[in-house]
This record gives C-alpha cells, sequence and structure tokens, in this order.
C-alpha cells in the first residue's frame, strides 16, 4: 500500500531530526503500480523552509535518471502520496507536475491546502483528485510520538496545533 511506503519515510525523517512527514510518488496503475520517488521533510537538514516532503519528493523523481526519465512531463499515471495534507505550495507542484491522484493521510486543519488551491485554467493545466483520511490514526501517532521532547521548537508548535485540530 502506497501510503505505509509513505509512512515509513516519515519515520525515516524522524531519525533524521526531521518532521514526521513522508511522501512518495508512484506510476502505473493495479499490478504495474510502482513508487518511483521517495521523501521526508528536510527542512532542518538543508536548512529550507521549502523541503517539504513532498517537494523532496519531486526533486527526487528528477534525479532518478533513466531514459525514459522516471517523470516524464508527458506522464498522465502519477499518484503523489503524502502522509500529512498537502500544503499550498505543494498542492500547486502537483498540479504543475500533471499529478492525476493526490492522496494524504491527516488533514492540516490550519491549512487545509487542498481547500484553498484552485488551478490555473491554461490549458495544460491539471486538476488531481484529492482523497484523504488514509490511515490518518497511524499519521497522528508519528506526531505525538515525535513531539515528545521537542516542545516550545518551532516545529512543535506546528504539531501541538496540528493535534489540536485532529484530536
Amino acid at each position: 500500500m502506497l501510503m505505509r511506503e509513505a509512512l515509513a519515510e516519515a519515520e525515516t525523517g524522524v531519525a533524521e531530526g526531521e518532521a514526521p512527514i513522508g511522501s512518495v510518488i508512484a506510476r502505473g496503475s493495479g499490478a504495474d503500480l510502482r513508487v518511483i520517488a521517495r521523501g521526508h521533510n528536510r527542512v532542518n537538514g538543508l536548512g529550507r523552509k521549502t523541503a517539504h516532503a513532498e517537494i523532496v519528493t519531486f526533486e527526487n523523481a528528477g534525479s532518478v535518471g533513466g531514459n525514459p526519465p522516471a517523470l516524464p512531463l508527458d506522464a498522465d499515471d502519477v499518484i503523489l502520496v503524502s502522509t500529512l495534507e498537502p500544503c499550498v505550495m505543494c498542492l500547486g507542484a502537483a498540479m504543475e507536475a500533471g499529478i492525476k491522484l493526490v492522496l494524504f493521510g491527516l488533514e492540516a486543519p490550519a491549512d487545509n491546502g487542498t481547500q484553498r488551491v484552485k488551478p490555473p485554467e491554461s490549458p495544460e493545466s491539471t486538476t488531481p483528485e484529492i482523497v484523504g483520511g488514509i490511515l490518518p490514526a497511524e499519521s497522528r501517532i508519528l506526531f505525538e510520538k515525535w513531539l515528545v521532547g521537542k516542545e516550545g521548537t518551532e516545529q512543535a508548535k506546528f504539531a501541538e496545533q496540528l493535534l489540536a485540530l485532529t484530536g
């Protein structure tokens, strides 16, 4: 299951001192569905506020290499999976990349990116199908465990608010 892959990636991020958010990009359908890229939050490690799990995953999809590339410009079978509802930036990137389906685990009510983004109206733009609420309890548990001992930090404020709003 793709969400389990994203959860495993979130745990990798936690081991590196990052917030527990993981993401994968997959292509294909049915038995031919395969993960082509993985990523987790790298905000602390890279010192970039934009190093969200989804953005890192897009970067990793571009660096996979191969001929044809893992994420060609004309791909129409791409799925983005995130353990947390994508923010405006990450959902906008998904639209620009032509993602067909966005799956996420835990809602992020304070940001609510999936409700705030409207796709451009240019002919090449896409509006992905968005499905949330996939294994949200597992994503929430990661945040609860991660938060212990981090109270008072900037990232902890986000996690505390998230947990309060999704309780």
